[in-house]
């Protein structure tokens, strides 16, 4: 059999509805090695594309650096034979990539968003998918000056092919107000998400998740148990999507407020997604199951399926919650001080500090 047609059936076989993402990710390797070993930069920069794709949706990609880094090279040593605004738009996932790992200097962070910034305009696009880079970084970091600053940046600009869709950028000004602690006026410009008017493959779920979480957190018990009715419709078809980890740790926030037994189902069902993921989403995580587990008995021992390879792991299954919550808070509190390292602040840590 030659090898494009090994290829070729290892493609099919990562690319059925059927196929789980984690093993179409190995079927893909598994081609990128026989398309290499061929000296195939074409079909090699095909499959590294498809894997992109594959990974997008899953909280752990070991690949999806060392692939994009291979994809750009071959671009620029054959700029004639790639669509541009396709690697551009992978190129954007990358700069979140790098953003969540607290191993990466920001130093090195800054010449990415550089280079990509000297992209885009080479190829006639504006400087607004530029700015949404930096206003996602610090939402996340929840520093009020920088994301009004690059929220402007980017309304300054007309949309064009490298934009974020209008449901992804209704999201951002959502969640910076939800930042600010206007719950009305979040939940007023979120409106047209949760009416369906716009949604995307994560919106409205995490606009949902990100709402539902502020108003129990504000004590809005009616409120906040509609938009996690919502919430849970919005997850129907993206059970697998392990990149929702920390919306699932919003989630499950919400339930131990209100409904403790079903947080604990939520805890167990969604735990295991947590083992494998960015460290930003285990930050994340972390703090939010640490902020849920307070709300329970310290004392209390419960009954919990844990992965074997968790860290905490007994055949009994029979688990303290104060050892769980340790953990936990324990876990998000290193992360948070890598992140708060490498990014020169104390952001992760105060908002960890505030959850607790």
């Amino acid at each position: 059999m030659s090898y494009t047609l090994e290829v070729q059936e290892l493609t099919d076989n990562a690319n059925q509805d059927s196929t789980n993402p984690k093993d179409a990710q190995k079927l893909l390797i598994a081609a990128i090695q026989l398309a290499d070993a061929h000296e195939d930069t074409a079909l090699g920069y095909e499959l590294r594309l498809n894997l992109l794709n594959k990974q997008w949706g899953l909280a752990d990609r070991p690949y999806f650096v060392s692939a994009f880094s291979w994809m750009l090279n071959a671009f620029d040593a054959d700029p004639e034979s790639y669509a541009a605004s396709t690697l551009l738009w992978r190129y954007k996932w990358i700069i979140g990539e790098l953003f969540s790992n607290p191993e990466v200097p920001l130093e090195q962070i800054k010449v990415v968003l550089e280079d990509y910034k000297r992209r885009i305009l080479e190829q006639g696009y504006n400087l607004r998918s530029y700015y949404t880079k930096h206003l996602h970084e610090a939402l996340s970091q929840k520093d009020q000056a920088e994301s009004k600053k690059y929220l402007n940046l980017m309304n300054a600009l007309p949309t064009d092919g490298m934009s974020d869709c209008s449901a992804c950028e209704m999201d951002n000004e959502v969640s910076f107000l939800i930042n600010e602690g206007d719950f009305k006026a979040a939940y007023t410009r979120a409106l047209p998400l949760i009416q369906k008017q716009y949604s995307c493959a994560h919106v409205p779920f995490i606009t949902l998740c990100n709402l539902c979480y502020m108003a129990i957190k504000d004590n809005r018990i009616e409120e906040a148990a509609a938009l996690f009715l919502k919430a849970e419709e919005e997850l129907q078809g993206n059970e697998s999507d392990s990149s929702l980890v920390t919306s699932m740790g919003l989630l499950i926030v919400y339930l131990f407020h209100t409904d403790k037994p079903a947080g604990w189902n939520y805890l167990e069902r969604y735990l295991p997604w947590a083992l494998e993921c960015e460290a930003n989403l285990k930050f994340f995580f972390s703090m939010h199951i640490a902020e849920a587990l307070k709300l329970e008995d310290q004392e209390k021992t419960i009954v919990l399926k844990l992965p074997d390879v968790h860290s905490l792991y007994n055949s009994s299954n029979h688990y303290k919650v104060k050892d769980l919550y340790d953990f936990y808070a324990q876990q998000a509190f290193n992360y948070g001080q890598l992140f708060d390292k490498r990014n020169g602040n104390s952001s992760f840590s105060l908002q960890l500090e505030k959850a607790l």
